[in-house]
């Protein structure tokens, strides 16, 4: 392998495959994380992690999962894909394309190496003051997580600015905005939204560490500090959550016209949709404080935002429900985790409408429902739709076909293992959440244990696809230009890295890989 290479590297498909597999390192170390916190949960009264590593593992699991893999992959998938989708040549700004990836890697590093240095963050991933005062935070794991997502704003920061300007301005002559694949739409409002929401979040960051340091007051209870901090971070917060959702539909909304043989159904309409619930995300913050004495009339405007913003992704699924109607579908591996996710985003969808209701979240606050409805959505549907996506270019990354069995394999156990895990959580609901311990008379010993087994039943899954997608890399068979006959401009605008005839008119070349 050619070292330098990587790490000077400029170019668009390299540092999208970097973003990729960076993401995916991350994915791992919080997917750890969470199964030595889970295992601690799996019975009463355990004392295999004791409470000050406890929180330490689900603030840094939190953070890691949200921040450093799941906004970070959508960079990946868009760095190598929306310059062939548009016919750009690369990013209009090639060299801070790739300070935007190394800034995101120091970000990282520095985020996590509190775990070296006595102690990393241990207030929640939501760093809520006063907790991340220095009275009740004296280490150096808030400083050093707090930094590490500064650095990840200016990546993030840099990085939209760079595919505006390529977006914009270097589209292939003739091709207009609405013409555009609807992958590289979903990149424009994920852009427009992080370039709305980062900055916020790096300013309170940079506010959080100036009173640790610096003697200001900005988060002190002197000045209700507290509330102003929790607005400042949900005001980030939730529309970064669409953050995650946008890529991950883009993606499915490539795959089920290439596995349906069919033209996605009402592109304008979901277009529309898209730019509403963009819209709409920076106005529905407020549900998260429906229990902080937050004004009234604020909190019912919110709840009906909140209620609001299901109708746009409503849309959005009727018209991918009818572009399978009377297709001729091929269940694949990336259409089977396409269609899997779709199936479990939904329910979580249902359940959040739960919290934003002011008569009901009050009750479910703090609980497992909520810890169940965000995994729903951000797990078992966002993640698993990027996962879909990362299969269905995977030929186009890397020059070969996965191993098609594996990877229905793991798409039955991903399911099996996040029902057992989340679904589960549903019916402990009355069980707070963020404690590193509990009771046997409580009752909720035999459920947890069915989290945690599911917990591990998924991270195996996991396991399983990166072993598929590893193994391949040197013996999957080579992949054909166009290996799915997928519509995007991408498959056509360059050959993949080993290109190989298809070996017959068979319609779907991974009718051939897995066997």
């Amino acid at each position: 392998m050619d070292w330098r290479r990587w790490l000077t590297t400029t170019n668009h498909k390299d540092i999208g495959i970097l973003y990729l597999v960076t993401s995916l390192v991350f994915f791992v170390i919080g997917g750890v994380l969470a199964l030595i916190f889970r295992t601690q949960l799996a019975q009463p009264e355990s004392t295999l992690v004791e409470p000050g590593l406890y929180n330490q593992l689900v603030t840094m699991h939190g953070a890691v999962m949200a921040l450093f893999f799941l906004s970070p992959i959508a960079f990946g998938f868009a760095n190598y894909l929306v310059p062939l989708q548009i016919g750009a040549s690369d990013l209009a700004f090639p060299r801070i394309n790739a300070l935007s990836y190394w800034t995101f890697v120091l970000g990282g590093l520095v985020a996590a190496s509190g775990f070296a240095l006595g102690g990393a963050a241990d207030v929640g991933w939501t760093f809520y003051s006063p907790l991340t005062n220095k009275q009740y935070s004296p280490g150096l794991g808030v400083d050093l997580a707090g930094i590490g997502l500064v650095l990840l704003t200016v990546s993030v920061v840099v990085s939209t600015i760079n595919f505006f300007a390529t977006i914009l301005a270097h589209r292939r002559p003739g091709l207009r905005l609405y013409d555009m694949p609807m992958f590289t739409w979903s990149i424009v409002f994920t852009i427009a939204i992080m370039l709305a929401a980062f900055p916020a979040l790096g300013g309170g960051l940079l506010m959080l560490v100036a009173d640790r340091h610096f003697g200001t007051h900005f988060f002190s209870a002197q000045v209700e500090g507290g509330l102003v901090w929790t607005h400042i971070f949900w005001f980030f917060g939730h529309p970064e959550v669409y953050v995650f959702l946008h890529p991950a539909l883009g993606a499915t909304m490539e795959i089920v016209p290439a596995f349906s043989r069919r033209p996605l159904y009402g592109k304008r309409y979901i277009l529309w949709s898209l730019a509403i619930a963009t819209v709409l995300s920076f106005i529905v913050w407020v549900h998260h404080m429906f229990t902080t004495g937050t004004d009234e009339r604020m909190r019912e405007f919110m709840s009906l935002t909140t209620e609001a913003i299901s109708i746009p992704f409503s849309l959005i699924f009727l018209c991918l429900i009818a572009t399978l109607w009377r297709g001729k579908v091929h269940f694949r591996t990336p259409m089977n985790m396409a269609l899997s996710a779709m199936s479990l985003f939904l329910l979580g969808g249902v359940t959040g409408v739960f919290l934003s209701s002011l008569a009901l979240d009050p009750n479910f606050r703090g609980t497992y429902w909520v810890v169940a409805h965000f995994h729903f959505t951000l797990v078992g549907g966002t993640m698993l739709m990027l996962m879909a996506g990362l299969y269905y270019w995977y030929p186009k990354f890397t020059g070969r076909m996965y191993n098609e069995r594996l990877g229905n394999i793991h798409v039955v156990f991903s399911v099996i293992g996040f029902l057992m895990t989340f679904l589960t959580m549903f019916f402990i609901s009355d069980m707070p959440r963020r404690i590193y311990t509990y009771d046997a008379a409580s009752g909720w010993g035999p459920l947890n244990l069915v989290v945690t087994v599911g917990a591990f039943v998924f991270g195996a899954a996991q396991a399983l696809m990166l072993f598929n997608l590893l193994w391949s890399l040197k013996h999957g068979a080579p992949a054909p230009e166009d290996p799915w006959r997928g519509p995007g401009h991408e498959w056509m605008s360059s050959p993949a890295p080993t290109p190989a005839p298809a070996p017959g008119p068979a319609p779907i070349a991974a009718d051939v890989a897995g066997k």
